[in-house]
């Protein structure tokens, strides 16, 4: 029973280094860049107008989701809370303009597209949030998850 915990931890440790050093060298923050320019194609490929929007929301609600995941786990900071506050609070207000929510006049359907671009470049400049490259690695699982 003891060697089958040694190994296990063994291969607990080396997967949770490799994924610290995916983290560490930027390709976390690249993985949510990539999650989100494919939405970006999808909305751009879709026929109508009906289709974009429901990309969008759909992208938005499991961005939300992966966000609360990932907050109510134990052992995540309180500043990696705060930014994740920041971002949720971000992708609610985007949900909210996309469909005219909240006081937030609805996108008009000829310009899905490029709102699909904005949010995309809206999260691509969100660097100045903070959230440790483990809290985001974790959003990411969850977002492919999802």
């Amino acid at each position: 029973m003891k060697i089958y915990r040694t190994i296990v931890f063994s291969v607990v440790l080396v997967l949770a280094t490799s994924a610290f050093s995916y983290a560490q060298s930027g390709r976390g923050s690249q993985q949510l860049k990539t999650y989100v320019n494919d939405v970006v194609q999808k909305v751009e490929e879709a026929e109508t107008s009906d289709e974009k929007r429901a990309i969008l929301n759909t992208s938005f609600d499991k961005m939300i989701k992966a966000f609360d995941r990932v907050s109510s786990m134990p052992g995540i900071s309180e500043t990696d809370k705060e930014g994740i506050a920041v971002l949720r609070e971000d992708i609610e207000e985007k949900r909210s303009e996309l469909n005219g929510a909240d006081g937030y006049e609805k996108v008009p359907d000829r310009q899905l597209n490029n709102f699909a671009q904005y949010v995309q470049q809206d999260i691509e400049q969100a660097d100045s949030i903070t959230i440790g490259v483990t809290t985001l690695l974790l959003i990411i699982i969850i977002l492919l998850l999802i």
